[in-house]
């Protein structure tokens, strides 16, 4: 059975939705499908009016984006510029694999049910790595969510890996839940291996964390004095977005979320302490076949 077109997906979860008015956002800008693989952002909004972002824009066969704004009720996800990260994280993973196309679903990240919705039409488009970018600590915000996820097996998902005081207090939830087919990133500076330091790795890492995290580094191995050209990672929110795009870069076909997890897993080099990264220079490109390590 096909699943349903993305565009009748959007509108019965509309249908669904609390949201009463529709907001008085921009109109997208007109354009086409410009091709390549797909990555959806869950996010706060973007502004779909920046030229980078309205052209790598997912669309359908008639060139409507494919997006959802579970917020505001409507299909324009929008965030004016300056406001919300979800711009930022568009440019992070365009940045990252520039012949991408993106999908954005604006979600409010304390509706549990909203949480859900967002997931189910993710997976129904054309993408099939996602990434998050919201985390907490309330379990019961995020129950729905992680069950969203689990039957989005065919979705990898990667999810923010929340701040390492944050981590070494408590659960990060959606992260928490280790779900076969998720993703955990995490925020990690090159001096964190320089030092060698098992108490700096491990206020990194947190105490009760048993998730498998992938961090981008600023630097390609701890010796590498000179910072690479890549994206300004801030944090795991910024993380998730750029691991989200080497994931989708070096995704191959049919493979099921749990599949596409491993297959990046095997693909990260390793940091002295056992925890896998990826360097921040890294750039998909036409150069770049699937089987060719890091």
């Amino acid at each position: 059975m096909q699943p349903a077109l993305p565009r009748a997906v959007a509108a019965v979860l509309l249908m669904a939705s609390a949201a009463t008015a529709l907001a008085n956002d921009p109109p997208v800008p007109a354009g086409l499908d410009p091709g390549g693989e797909a990555i959806a952002l869950i996010t706060d909004g973007v502004d779909y009016t920046d030229t980078v972002i309205a052209g790598r824009l997912a669309r359908d066969g008639e060139g409507e984006p494919i997006t959802l704004d579970l917020i505001d009720g409507d299909v324009r996800p929008y965030a004016a510029p300056g406001h919300g990260r979800g711009t930022r994280l568009a440019k992070i993973a365009l940045a990252a694999y520039p012949s991408s196309r993106l999908i954005i679903v604006r979600v409010a990240p304390t509706d549990p049910a909203s949480l859900a919705r967002a997931v189910i039409f993710a997976s129904r488009t054309p993408a099939r790595v996602v990434a998050l970018s919201f985390w907490g600590q309330d379990p019961d915000i995020w129950k729905p969510f992680a069950e969203a996820v689990r039957m989005a097996s065919q979705v990898a998902f990667v999810l923010p890996g929340g701040t390492p005081a944050v981590r070494t207090k408590g659960d990060v939830f959606p992260a928490a839940f280790n779900l076969p087919n998720a993703i955990v990133a995490a925020d990690l500076k090159v001096s964190d291996l320089q030092e060698g330091s098992k108490l700096a790795v491990d206020a990194w890492l947190g105490t009760k964390v048993d998730q498998d995290y992938l961090a981008p580094l600023d630097a390609a191995v701890p010796d590498r004095k000179v910072r690479s050209a890549g994206p300004d990672i801030e944090d795991a929110v910024d993380g998730a977005a750029f691991i989200a795009a080497v994931a989708a870069c070096f995704k191959t076909p049919g493979l099921t979320g749990a599949d596409i997890k491993k297959q990046l897993l095997e693909r990260a080099p390793f940091s002295g302490q056992g925890r896998q990264f990826f360097d921040l220079s890294f750039t998909c490109n036409q150069l770049r076949h699937p089987h060719q390590k890091m």
